[in-house]
């Protein structure tokens, strides 16, 4: 969720907004995050041994704690949680201090939250809900090019490619069956919360018009479809993204006068039609169409 709005006020918030730099910095960390949760489940699709995998699993505790956890292995006999961080240079992880110490290659020392506490946190929740099962925990990092230094005595830290050796290791010493894999998959699945809705604005805050998929200029609405004027492509569907960003920044539900000035359509009647895929919702006198998480794949 977090990826997909940056990704879309990237699209959408120009670079006047107060907080547009600040965007660009968070999408381009978050880009990083899933290229090494990428490169995490590229080593994961190796293990022989029958098994489920939770990505970007998020559950809230009971003090409306959030918990994100960037993978949940299940075996019969034992769960892993991996805590996956994509850094270069030489990570030095300060235990007592609760924090990593990263040291770049031009000797600018930063400091991050320490990921083997978030790890801890997570193991000690799940324990609770389910403590009849061996939960363990890892830091993986996936930047092949990263030194790890001092690390955790208690909590594994490595590269990607020892994932699967981990596991065996791990498996040789909880061997006992315990679960139905997927019966408690989906147990798990059942406790999932939904992903938060990190940022919201007001429409007036976005750029209007539907932008090429090829280019990025904006389109213009001839005959029914829209065409670039810079590249020529033509799409009768560009549209779609539109609304996905709409949705994704500030509401799952758009009016005809909303979906005109968001997608620079001059006739509300054109809107209509080009609404008439969608649910329409009425509420008291204002009609509004339902756009659907899965909008992309309509097309």
């Amino acid at each position: 969720m977090k990826y997909r709005q940056l990704e879309a006020i990237i699209r959408r918030v120009g670079d006047q907004h107060p907080d547009y730099h600040y965007f660009v910095e968070q999408y381009s960390l978050t880009a990083a995050g899933i290229a090494g949760e990428d490169e995490v489940f590229y080593f994961l699709q190796e293990l022989a041994v029958p098994h489920r995998i939770l990505r970007n699993f998020c559950i809230i505790d009971s003090a409306l704690h959030m918990h994100e956890i960037d993978f949940i292995v299940i075996f019969s006999s034992l769960i892993i949680c991996l805590e996956v961080k994509n850094m270069t240079g030489q990570l030095n992880f300060d235990i007592e201090a609760s924090q990593l110490l990263r040291t770049r290659s031009d000797g600018v020392v930063e400091r991050f939250p320490n990921p083997v506490e978030q790890l801890r946190r997570h193991t000690r929740f799940l324990s609770s809900l389910f403590p009849h099962v061996p939960i363990i925990g890892a830091v993986v990092i996936a930047n092949r090019r990263a030194i790890i230094g001092n690390r955790s005595p208690h909590i594994p830290i490595f590269h990607t490619d020892y994932i699967c050796s981990f596991i065996e290791k791990s498996l040789k010493q909880y061997s006992k069956p315990l679960l139905d894999l997927d019966v408690f998959y989906e147990k798990l699945i059942g406790l999932r919360s939904p992903p938060v809705k990190r940022f919201s604005f007001k429409l007036a805050q976005l750029k209007n018009g539907v932008f090429c998929s090829k280019c990025a200029s904006k389109m213009d609405f001839v005959h029914g479809r829209f065409v670039c004027s810079h590249c020529h492509l033509q799409d009768k569907y560009a549209y779609f993204q539109a609304l996905h960003d709409f949705r994704l920044l500030v509401d799952t539900k758009i009016t005809n006068q909303q979906f005109c000035m968001l997608c620079d359509i001059p006739s509300r009647y054109a809107a209509i039609r080009l609404l008439k895929f969608f649910p329409v919702i009425k509420q008291g006198r204002h009609t509004y169409y339902e756009i659907p998480e899965q909008i992309l794949t309509m097309k």
